[in-house]
């Protein structure tokens, strides 16, 4: 799938009409990876101010294949992220070495509902 026909508008400044079919919208566009990555960064499971987590690449992805069990190479979920960066659903530290990313405070909500949506779409709620 290209990213051409994945981007969907959804930049922090912009006022969203309508985000229930914004959120529709992208949950039916992201795979399960994508989701997973996300519910990483967004699903914690923790009270708040703890439900929000951000990550350093290598140890993402070494919770990734340990914890999740997920079977993708660095350079496939290091392109994965990259993606949900340009789609504005994780945001890259600047000047972060080794390279983090974090979650977007003022899209913590929108996020998660496109986490749910994609769950309930594909029959998955038991494993929310």
């Amino acid at each position: 799938m290209s990213n051409e026909n994945l981007l969907v508008n959804v930049s922090e400044n912009e006022n969203i009409e309508n985000p229930i079919e914004k959120i529709s919208e992208l949950a039916e566009k992201l795979d399960f990876i994508d989701v997973q990555i996300l519910r990483k960064f967004y699903m914690t499971g923790k009270p708040f101010p703890n439900d929000t987590q951000p990550y350093c690449f290598p140890l993402l992805y070494k919770e990734m294949k340990t914890s999740n069990r997920l079977k993708i190479g660095m350079e496939a979920l290091r392109k994965r992220i990259n993606k949900l960066v340009k789609l504005k659903l994780l945001e890259k530290v600047k000047h972060s070495n080794p390279t983090s990313y974090k979650p977007i405070k003022e899209k913590v909500e929108f996020v998660r509902g496109v986490i749910l949506k994609f769950f309930i779409l594909n029959g998955l709620t038991k494993f929310l």
